[in-house]
């Protein structure tokens, strides 16, 4: 998949812009706060409908700005091509359309234009809880598989339910029955989906690694459930009195964790800030792979200063598995063209690379 054009209004720091991209390599160049970053989370925010920071809708309106508007022309692996546009006006919603028809519901669009985005938020994933590395697991997945994703709100739902219950101090076990069924079911198909991911994810994600590396240190990954699909239920039925006491639901998949190690040992006390960069990166690559042998979609890729804290041999490696792999449409921001040139001196891809301005974008060099 390809994003031909894009057109932004009110958008963070971009009162305005229109872009043509290149269908292979794009790089945007500029200082800190001029707009490198936002013109990525534009491009994320109409795969993934939110912005990859997390703000709420209002914060990604430009200042004093009445409403945003981003639309983009796309190119499918199919050969055809498809408009999406995604609007918001705090006073109404925000509207989500495809082919110029509205969206009823904005979970149904995730994964119809899969994305992988690697940014330096990254690092939470190491350092941070393991809701960090539950919400990998879940957005990736969610890109490959509506169900999963119907799977997820679910659960939430039910747990949510749950959790009123036990604070509401109910005791009743029919009331229970009822909830838990659901929590267990759609509990279940989520263990069992992430556990195929983190399977499938591994040969990918140590081959990555290696490649960036350069050296053999030995990367894991692991899923780790609270509890197997199988015991679930059991696990809610058993659990219920303990959790009627501390008020919340203690058992589940919204409980677990994805374990990340180096030669066996926990990655988040042991590694350098350059093998926790390789990491996460590598991660970020996998992801990409995985997905594409998945949906049969080649995802676009967003790399959001990634050079940074890396050694001159691991930037190195870095660009020639972007100039050697098939990764499809990338996107790649930098501070300075020192890494961005060596790049694009060497690719024989097509290229664009922009300059970054207070929200406004200008043309350096191309390659068509």
């Amino acid at each position: 998949m390809i994003i031909e054009r894009i057109s932004i209004v009110n958008f963070k720091n971009i009162a305005e812009a229109e872009l043509a991209f290149s269908p292979a390599i794009n790089c945007v160049v500029g200082a800190n706060g001029m707009g490198k970053s936002n013109l990525l989370e534009a491009v994320y925010y109409l795969s993934m409908t939110r912005s990859f920071l997390r703000l709420p809708d209002a914060e990604v309106i430009r200042h004093s700005a009445p409403s945003m508007l981003v639309k983009a022309d796309y190119q499918l692996d199919s050969g055809g091509s498809e408009q999406v546009s995604i609007g918001f006006d705090p006073s109404r919603r925000k509207v989500l359309r495809k082919g110029g028809k509205e969206y009823k519901r904005m979970s149904s669009h995730i994964g119809s234009i899969p994305l992988v985005l690697a940014s330096p938020a990254d690092a939470f994933l190491i350092t941070g809880s393991p809701e960090e590395r539950r919400r990998l697991m879940d957005a990736a997945i969610s890109q490959a598989d509506a169900a999963y994703l119907q799977h997820l709100l679910i659960y939430s739902r039910a747990v949510t339910q749950r959790n009123a219950s036990l604070k509401a101090g109910i005791t009743d076990p029919l009331l229970f029955e009822g909830v838990e069924a659901q929590i267990a079911a759609s509990g279940a198909a989520i263990i069992e989906a992430r556990t195929r991911f983190a399977e499938t994810m591994t040969e990918p994600f140590e081959r990555y690694y290696a490649g960036v590396a350069g050296t053999d240190e030995q990367p894991a990954l692991s899923y780790q459930p609270s509890r197997e699909a199988h015991a679930l239920a059991a696990a809610l039925a058993e659990s219920r009195m303990r959790d009627s006491i501390i008020g919340h639901t203690t058992v589940g998949p919204h409980r677990d964790d994805l374990a990340l190690t180096l030669a066996g040992r926990d990655l988040r006390r042991l590694g350098s800030q350059g093998q926790m960069k390789t990491f996460t990166i590598a991660l970020r690559l996998a992801l990409h792979q995985w997905l594409r042998q998945c949906t049969g979609v080649t995802p676009l890729l967003l790399l959001d200063d990634i050079f940074d804290k890396l050694d001159a041999s691991r930037v190195g490696n870095i660009l020639n598995l972007i100039n050697e792999e098939q990764l499809g449409q990338t996107f790649i921001t930098d501070t300075g063209r020192e890494h961005i040139d060596a790049l694009l001196r060497a690719t024989p891809s097509p290229y664009l690379l922009l300059e970054a301005a207070e929200g406004k974008y200008s043309v350096i060099a191309s390659n068509p």
